[in-house]
């Protein structure tokens, strides 16, 4: 496992460890040195295994990792070679800013860090996650770092085609600088032994009853209180069976007592609504027939990816990787801006489910992670050793 960095000393202590790892290698297989790819990426994240999906593919490509706790070190960096500086997610700052005038320090923060990173020579890739933070409180000075960023990124990895379109209200990108690798599955990094007969009798469901699944941190954004009314009318509409599950983090306390006060007397609807052990993400999966995302604003979703990751086809918002999805065949998406629509595909789905399994299998391929990071860094290796992507 990496050694996160959050210290100038352990800083220069990784890339001197790697700088002797690297001679010794190539003067052995090679006779001589090699030039090497460094990418230092940041944040780090703590409990999403998505950036160890989507670098699982750096040694095939000569690339060098440095998990970067503190940003500003990534203006820090001793390596004489090529180096990347590759962000994720941009709100560090503003979301600890308690003030506007802390919020402003952010942005001057951040233009302080990306001057330094040009002045080394160094490149800038930026992965948009999101249109904007969920949860963002200082909405001008997060705008004015994502474009910051966006101006002086060498390349601009987006995961959902039309993210461009998005992102246009609060900040632009040059589709030029832009290439699209779509967000991985899981495949791999979660337990995946349970048998859906299995998933099924733990959690006491029937063979012929029909399963829901919202899977994910639980937040006002990703629209339970339509899901809760879709799944109210389905219920007395449908001639079917039909089942919910809700699960995942409590991030939203008082949105998580509505629905506990919805679901208390609905012997059909399972409610775990708990940071959910590893062991249990299978069991939830591979129970259900569709995992529904009723988001009312999405750009990329690692519930649906992980949805695919054990085979379950997606619902979700007409944006977004969602369109990207019902493209490729492994997923369904609904008017977003009707509850009645959501309603519509939910109950046709019951009664006809459309998506092809064998089209959720070629999708399931091309997203795995080994295929994502392969193009990843084509990317990326394009773009340092050729200037352009």
């Amino acid at each position: 496992m990496l050694k996160v960095i959050d210290s100038p000393e352990k800083l220069w202590q990784s890339c001197a460890e790697l700088s002797k790892d690297l001679d010794v290698t190539y003067s052995e297989l090679f006779g001589r040195p090699k030039e090497h790819l460094v990418l230092a990426y940041g944040p780090v994240a703590q409990r999403n295994q998505y950036q160890a999906l989507l670098y699982s593919a750096h040694n095939i490509f000569n690339v060098s990792l440095l998990p970067i706790h503190k940003l500003d070190l990534c203006g820090e960096i001793p390596w004489p070679g090529k180096v990347v500086c590759h962000f994720h997610w941009l709100h560090d700052k503003t979301k600890r800013a308690k003030t506007e005038d802390e919020a402003n320090e952010a942005v001057v923060y951040w233009e302080k860090l990306i001057r330094r990173i040009k002045e080394n020579g160094h490149k800038i890739v930026w992965t948009v996650h999101n249109v904007m933070p969920h949860e963002t409180v200082w909405v001008e000075q997060d705008k004015q770092i994502h474009q910051l960023v966006a101006d002086a990124a060498d390349a601009v990895h987006i995961m959902a085609s039309d993210s461009a379109n998005l992102t246009e209200q609060y900040y632009l990108l040059n589709e030029r600088k832009t290439f699209l690798v779509p967000h991985p599955t899981y495949e791999g990094a979660q337990p995946d032994k349970i048998t859906r007969e299995e998933a099924r009798k733990k959690l006491q469901i029937k063979k012929d009853e029909f399963v829901f699944l919202s899977f994910g941190a639980i937040m006002e954004y990703k629209g339970y209180d339509r899901l809760m009314s879709a799944y109210d009318c389905l219920r007395d509409r449908s001639k079917y069976k039909v089942r919910l599950i809700v699960a995942g983090l409590p991030s939203d306390r008082d949105l998580v007592d509505k629905i506990k006060k919805w679901g208390e007397n609905k012997e059909e609807v399972i409610l775990d609504m708990t940071p959910v052990p590893s062991e249990d993400i299978q069991v939830y999966f591979r129970s259900a027939d569709y995992s529904v995302c009723p988001y009312y604003r999405t750009m990329n979703s690692g519930a649906a990816m992980m949805a695919i990751t054990f085979d379950v086809p997606v619902i979700g918002p007409n944006s977004g990787g969602f369109l990207d999805l019902e493209k490729s065949g492994c997923g369904i998406t609904f008017d977003n801006s009707k509850l009645s629509s959501l309603i519509d595909v939910m109950q046709d789905l019951v009664e006809r489910k459309k998506i092809s399994s064998e089209a959720l299998a070629r999708s399931k391929q091309k997203l795995s992670p080994c295929s994502i990071s392969q193009s990843f860094f084509q990317s990326v290796q394009s773009l340092v050793h050729h200037g352009s992507l």
